[in-house]
This record gives C-alpha cells, structure tokens and sequence, in this order.
C-alpha cells in the first residue's frame, strides 16, 4: 500500500528524512527543575587569606511569590564557599547550599578594590567560560568595603538588592553623569583589545554594614545604611590603579560619548546659582599627526536648557544674557574634561580611547608607538578641546513671575 501511494522509492527516501529528523529531536534531555536550582542574581568577589571568597546572592522564591510570602524572610538570602579558583570556591558553596546554582539571570557581579588591584582577568575568564552566563549583566568595584556587604543589604523600594543596584546604577547613567553601566562583554572588550584601557563604576556603603544586614534598616523614612555609586576606577591592563573624583567622571563619560543628561550650576552671586540641564551631547575625536607626534581634538556640542534661575536680576529675554550662560557652561564642561585628561595622563592609563582613535586614522603610525602608548606617549599628549553649548529652552516662562 506505501508502494502505490507513494512510488516506491520516493516513498522510501521520504520515510528515511523522516526518521532522521527524528533523530535530531531529543526532547529535554539537559532539562532541569526549578525546583533544583538556586537562582543567582548577584555575585561578590572578595579575596581573605590567599583565597577567593566567593559569595552569590539567590533569590528567596517564596518571598517573591504574593501568594506564599513570610514576613519574618528575606528575599534573598547569601551562600559563600572558598577556594584557590574562582570555581574551586563555587563549587564548595554545595556542601551549605541545597540546591544547585543557577546562573542564567545574573544581573550584578561585584568585585572588591583590594582584589581589583591585584587584577581581575581571572574572574572575567571564569565568568566567560561559563556557558550559562549571559553577557549582559554589570561589573562594579565595590569602593572600600568587602563585596559581600554590598549583596547583604536590605534596600527600600526594591526587595532584591541587585535589583536596586541595576536600577541605580542604569537610571544615574542617565541623568547623572559620573557613572557608567559597563556589561560584561564591554569589560572582555577592554581587556582583550586595545587603544583604550577599562574604567568600571564604583559602588559604596554609607553606614555600618550590620546595620544594612538587618530588616530594621528599612523600617525608617531614611534608611541608615544604603547604597551610592562614587567615581569611576581607572584599570591599566586587568588591575585598578586610581580613581576619578565627580568631576573627572563627568568629563570621562563626555569625552567618551556617554552623557545622556546632566546638572551644570554656573554661580550668579553670593552663594547662587543658575541651574543649567544637559539634555544631550555628542562628541567626536580628531587626530593628527605634527612634526611626528601625535595630537587629539575634543569636539563636543552640547543642548542644553535652564532648569533654576535663583539670581533675579539676571534676564533670560535678553540674548546677551543666554549668550553668557553658553559660554560659562562651555568652560564647566570643558574644565570637566580637561581634568578627566590631566588625572588620566598622570596615571598613565587611556581610559579615554584617544589610542583606539588613534589606530583607526593612523594605523601605521599607531602600529610604531603601541607598546609605549600609555607609559611615554599618551601622558605626553597634546589634547585641543572645541566645545560648543546651546541653550534651547529657558522653562515654561522666561524670567520668574514672583515679586523681586
């Protein structure tokens, strides 16, 4: 019967595909339960006597769930183990842990200051070989204190700490210049390339640790213990050698093309300010060659709008008077970037991408002067800066309609 409906041999060349692609189809055969697994949201790398301390925070399913929720647990809850590798230390988490990890919606990846200075190549290996991790979630140095802190802390509004360490971290990146949400395929990009070295966000308690470890510090209108995001850490290769103050990171995250939006105050009196709002701003690296040495030009065009006019007497109608609010943010900006220059030089560290720059328009000469980049040459660079600020609104009223 297969024979008169399918013709023979074509019917047998069609029973053959068939059972071939069935082959391919193995079903869940890797699957695993929910039920087994330890969902990590946040991992903290610490380094205490000769070993890494590795510690993962995973979520309390429960606690999540509106319908099984216990007061009296936390969200999340934290494991640790200890080793000579970073997977050395994971795996010995199992022997207190009940359940596998599961790393899949990893979202924070801290690591502490004193292990960043001795490099961090090691755990960005580990985190790339493993083929459970995404490339998507953020890398911090937790700024003077232990990582394992940083992932203890009870936070307001959010439950899961690394939830609200996400949130921050992507919103101030935003509106607040000074940080930079970095990403782990942009750390492997940095480390693994070259003409611009790695510059990650730094994040800091404020208050006693304890303190943030226990419920009662989100049982009060203003929580003792909290989170900040503070500077920007300058890596040269795979180890952390300084910090940028507000103002240096504010002229990174220009010079480099990341300003999104932030808050110029330009003064206008006796302990007053006019309040000027970066809406938006683009910039552009130029390189030439002079006499045999390389040199930079900094072009940024800055939009602006005027957010708070506390002095009076001061006239936004008049054009002279938009005029000189475009010229004195055009030094704050540019005073932003000459300093982020000037710290970065001294440190000996292209965090800026002037090299990346470089290679690309000169690649010959780029090819001559690599190997001495950041210890001869960049720190000796003459860097031009052509910035350009427009005002384009002044609020729904120009000046203000309060008596004087």
């Amino acid at each position: 019967m297969i024979r008169r409906e399918c013709g023979g041999s074509r019917c047998l060349y069609k029973i053959a595909l068939i059972v071939l692609c069935l082959l391919v189809l193995t079903g869940c055969w890797s699957r695993r339960e929910l039920n087994d697994l330890m969902i990590v949201l946040g991992i903290g790398i610490d380094w205490e006597d000769g070993q890494y301390l590795v510690s993962f925070q995973v979520v309390n399913p429960s606690q999540i769930s509106l319908q099984k929720r216990n007061e009296d647990r936390s969200p999340s809850s934290v494991f640790q183990g200890r080793g000579r590798t970073i997977f050395e230390a994971a795996r010995s988490l199992t022997a207190e842990a009940p359940r596998k990890v599961y790393m899949g919606h990893l979202q924070m990846y801290v690591i502490s200051e004193e292990l960043a200075r001795k490099g961090i190549s090691d755990m960005i290996d580990n985190s790339i070989r493993d083929n459970e991790n995404r490339m998507d979630f953020n890398v911090v140095i937790a700024r003077g204190v232990k990582a394992q802190d940083i992932l203890r802390m009870y936070t307001p509004l959010e439950e899961l700490p690394t939830d609200s360490m996400r949130q921050s971290l992507r919103t101030s990146e935003k509106t607040w210049a000074p940080t930079v949400a970095i990403t782990l395929d942009e750390v492997m990009n940095r480390l693994s390339g070259q003409g611009q070295e790695l510059a990650l966000t730094g994040i800091n308690l404020i208050g006693s640790p304890e303190m943030g470890e226990s419920k009662k510090n989100i049982e009060k209108f203003f929580p003792p213990s909290r989170l900040r995001y503070e500077g920007i850490a300058v890596f040269k290769k795979d180890k952390l050698i300084g910090w940028l103050n507000q103002s240096e990171s504010k002229g990174y995250t220009d010079i480099t093309d990341k300003l999104q939006s932030t808050s110029v105050e330009i003064p206008c009196g006796s302990e007053k300010y006019v309040g000027i709002e970066i809406t938006s701003s683009k910039t552009e690296l130029e390189t030439k060659l002079s006499k045999g040495k390389p040199e930079i030009t900094i072009h940024m065009r800055t939009n602006a709008n005027v957010v708070d006019r506390v002095c009076k007497n001061m006239d936004l109608s008049k054009p002279e008077t938009i005029t000189r609010l475009q010229e004195e943010t055009g030094r704050i900006v540019q005073k932003n970037s000459e300093e982020a220059v000037i710290k970065t030089q001294q440190l000996k560290s292209d965090i800026l991408g002037f090299g990346s720059k470089l290679e690309k328009q000169h690649p010959e000469y780029w090819e001559k002067i690599k190997d001495r980049w950041n210890d001869e040459i960049y720190p000796q660079l003459v860097v031009h800066y052509d910035c350009k600020v427009t005002i384009r609104q002044t609020g729904t009223i120009g000046n203000s309609t309060m008596r004087q």
